[in-house]
């Protein structure tokens, strides 16, 4: 189960969350969060290692490793974003992974980041 609340000037429509299993070419994605509504039925079953990736527009970005040692199927993540100070931050709360319950700021992506997606983006079209 997922919980997202925002402040009034959080813009939901701007925000996906995911968990992504896997690294390199062998990856899966679990949309958790995107085109303004929570995902349902999307939650990993098993247990690993995931990363935590949440976005917010374009340029702002904040990923986490998750461990789960048992299956996630009785997950409750809390996500819950407000901004402060022209900065967004997020109170996370997780019944399983113990290292989400935290909160974190979104982070700007690096401008060679933006130039190596803006050049995969080229690429595609």
């Amino acid at each position: 189960m997922i919980t997202i609340t925002t402040d009034r000037n959080i813009e939901t429509a701007k925000l996906t969350i995911k968990l992504v299993e896997g690294f390199g070419w062998n990856i899966t994605f679990y949309d958790l969060y995107r085109d303004n509504k929570i995902v349902e039925n999307n939650f990993p079953k098993v247990k690993g290692i995931y990363t935590l990736v949440i976005n917010y527009s374009k340029d702002l970005v904040y990923t986490e490793l998750v461990l789960y040692k048992a299956n996630p199927k009785n997950e409750h993540l809390e996500f819950d974003f407000y901004k402060e100070n022209h900065r967004i931050f997020c109170r996370i709360k997780s019944d399983c992974a113990t290292e989400l319950n935290k909160e974190i700021v979104m982070n700007e992506l690096d401008s060679d980041m933006i130039k190596t997606l803006e050049s995969i983006n080229t690429e595609k079209n």
